[in-house]
């Protein structure tokens, strides 16, 4: 007795599928393969020179921190002259030390933020590669799978119509069929989310808006890098943010402020007192800067490990779905599982395969975030 595996569903599905694709859809084949004559192999390091070149806020700010530097300078000559046995009120002491004090720290503060820049656009053209990885490796892994169930369909037909046939009928063909069209649709699906994020990524990229790509096998891409530790992940903390530094500066000027005001007059004026209070309000915001900082740290952390452990279990559960899939897939050729079995199995593998490549984009993106 044949035991089979009934998708009702799919074949009242079947004709409108078969309709659809017969007159409306062209071939992927030639709209995949036809483009990547052209195309150039991406990487990580190309995308960040390409964003680089491409993005004008790093020459600004390079531009402003060379014109604070200078300033800077300017400010320093200007006051030299002014002693401090010539300083003898606390606005004269303000011009003089608050005053260089402000350029020096603008200076400071401006070579800071052209370092975060290049880190942001950096981060930035990471996270364009990984997006364009996402939606490349979808559309190869649906690519993969209409190949194997159209595979089917052909065994399938091959058996029906075999004399020595004992296991597929008429109804189990057209199940295939139904399935080999679903996965067509989904590759089609996947094909035009490509076209979209290539597009969108490319204006990132500041290349041509049609710009084909193609990526290094799964063992080149640099998923499987050592596991960040915990120790390192603290040790980030040890470099200020520039919103830390920002704030540190700020400090040191209102420090001056309090002290300057202590010497030439006194911090219980209404004034002192304003410059006192600005003081601890600063001191508050850098207390809850770093307390954030810490925070975001361990949640990134926890992020990062648990993406990490779902990519390896995901990677792993594809694996045995593989196996079990290859094992049904020569049991049916033996006559001892039907194409139902073979047909189950392999779309555990596809979702198994789908939730594979959407851990990975997760983890990708995390770990870009992280480091």
């Amino acid at each position: 007795m044949t035991i089979r595996v009934k998708f009702p569903w799919i074949v009242s599905f079947i004709s409108l599928v078969s309709f659809s694709f017969s007159t409306a859809v062209p071939s992927i084949a030639a709209e995949t393969t036809q483009p990547q004559q052209n195309a150039e192999i991406l990487t990580i390091e190309k995308a960040i020179k390409l964003v680089n070149a491409a993005d004008s806020e790093v020459a600004l700010a390079s531009l402003d921190a060379e014109n604070d530097d200078v300033n800077a300078r300017i400010v320093k000559s200007q006051l030299r002259n002014i002693g401090a046995d010539s300083i003898d009120s606390l606005e004269f002491a303000e011009q003089k030390y608050v005053t260089e004090a402000q350029s020096a720290m603008d200076a400071r503060i401006s070579k800071l933020y052209k370092e975060s820049v290049e880190a942001d656009l950096r981060g930035k053209a990471i996270l364009s590669y990984y997006d364009l990885l996402q939606a490349y490796s979808e559309r190869e892994s649906k690519k993969r799978r209409y190949n194997r169930v159209n595979e089917l369909v052909q065994m399938a037909k091959e058996n029906a119509t075999s004399s020595k046939n004992t296991t597929v009928s008429n109804v189990d063909v057209m199940q295939a069929e139904a399935i080999a069209s679903i996965a067509k649709v989904e590759w089609f699906e996947a094909q035009s989310t490509w076209g979209e994020t290539k597009i969108k990524q490319n204006e990132i990229l500041g290349v041509d808006a049609q710009k084909e790509w193609l990526f290094p096998t799964e063992d080149e891409v640099t998923t499987e890098d050592p596991p960040i530790s915990f120790e390192d992940a603290i040790a980030s903390l040890q470099t200020d943010s520039f919103a830390i530094a920002q704030t540190k500066g700020d400090m040191e000027i209102a420090q001056l402020r309090v002290a300057l005001i202590n010497k030439y007059s006194a911090v219980s004026t209404f004034y002192g007192k304003i410059a006192t209070n600005n003081l601890e309000k600063l001191k508050v915001e850098l207390e809850h800067s770093k307390k954030e900082d810490v925070y975001a740290v361990y949640t990134l952390y926890q992020k990062y490990r648990d993406g990490y452990q779902l990519l390896q279990t995901c990677k792993h559960a594809v694996k045995l779905a593989s196996e079990n899939y290859d094992q049904r897939i020569s049991r049916f050729k033996q006559g001892t599982a039907s194409i139902g079995d073979v047909l189950q199995s392999e779309q555990e593998l596809a979702k198994l395969e789908d939730h594979y490549v959407a851990a990975r984009n997760d983890f990708n993106h995390i770990r870009a975030n992280f480091q």
